[in-house]
């Protein structure tokens, strides 16, 4: 017997849930009949399905959506065989329209970034929300004081999160070998499948690639000259830029999803194109020819991150849209 058979069998079902969920309709049903909300907030409804909007509905209780991703677009996340997918296809179609149809039964949908939202908004869910807000995701994370950094001769490079194919990893590792100068370095933390990780260790090996493993940020960040995004996949809303900008660190970042909101060329940090490792390795050399100019900035590149650090700000604007959807009745 295929040891394969039973998880692919499961995981099949495990669609079928996530298309319409009989079962997540009476548990639902049951807490709204007992706890009688005045909102319910949904985040990552996998597996629970759509069919929790259609029943909020039916209690008539305003429901807001929060967008993390594009979960709710395709299973796959509109990314497949390494690629960003230009459209969706057939079989993503017929998987999300439950999804799509009892999208119309949300009274509010907030995205963590622009580009979330409208990606959403392109494709005509949500189309009776009377509520269509951005509010970005926020870290309760202090500014900690820049200390001036130790004088160094190198110019050091970092990456830092999980090293896995859709983050651009690899584009990275080859970039810095384009460049091929003795007088930079490239740091690289964070855990990840181990065939992976030694395949990039043998593959890329080079004196002045360093990989870290799990490092605390604060470690991170005190050891480099900026941080690289170089992701290939369409992430909302990058919390590692975020983290990097609170530590004064620049970042260059791919020019994909929601990472050039946070960006603010050659102020906090340059954008490339997410698919071509010829314009990361221009502007890792960018950077390079420019050290004295992102040195001497890091106050200004700490500041702006500031409206991404404002918890209090970010509990203010969800607590105005509930007030707002729940007297909206």
């Amino acid at each position: 017997m295929n040891k394969k058979r039973p998880f692919v069998a499961k995981r099949m079902l495990w669609h079928l849930f996530d298309i319409y969920n009989f079962s997540s309709k009476k548990i639902l049903s049951r807490y709204l009949d007992k706890l009688k909300p005045d909102v319910v907030i949904c985040h990552n409804i996998f597996g629970w399905s759509p069919s929790i909007w259609s029943t909020c509905k039916e209690y008539n209780v305003p429901t807001v959506q929060v967008l993390h991703d594009q979960n709710l677009l395709c299973p796959r996340n509109m990314f497949k065989n390494n690629e960003v997918c230009k459209k969706r296809c057939l079989i993503c179609k017929l998987m999300r329209m439950p999804h799509k149809k009892l999208s119309n039964k949300i009274t509010g949908v907030v995205g963590v970034s622009k580009f979330i939202l409208n990606k959403f908004v392109d494709y005509e869910y949500f189309i009776d929300a009377s509520v269509k807000e951005v509010i970005y995701n926020s870290r309760n994370l202090s500014l900690p004081n820049l200390e001036a950094k130790k004088s160094r001769e190198t110019v050091n490079f970092g990456y830092i999160g999980n090293i896995a194919l859709n983050k651009g990893v690899e584009n990275l590792l080859i970039a810095f070998h384009k460049i091929n100068n003795k007088n930079i370095k490239l740091f690289v933390a964070g855990n990840g499948d181990k065939k992976y990780l030694s395949y990039l260790k043998k593959r890329y090996y080079c004196d002045n690639i360093y990989f870290l493993g799990y490092v605390k940020p604060e470690d991170f960040f005190s050891q480099i000259d900026v941080t690289v995004v170089p992701s290939i996949w369409e992430e909302s809303l990058g919390v590692v830029v975020i983290e990097s900008f609170a530590y004064g660190v620049p970042v260059i970042g791919s020019r994909i999803g929601g990472i050039p909101e946070m960006i603010d060329e050659n102020v906090n940090g340059l954008l490339f194109d997410s698919v071509s490792v010829e314009d990361l390795s221009n502007k890792m050399l960018d950077f390079l020819h420019s050290i004295s100019y992102w040195r001497n900035n890091r106050q200004v590149i700490q500041k702006s991150s500031e409206p991404f650090l404002n918890y209090w700000k970010w509990i203010e604007k969800w607590e105005n849209l509930l007030i707002y959807i729940k007297d909206m009745d």
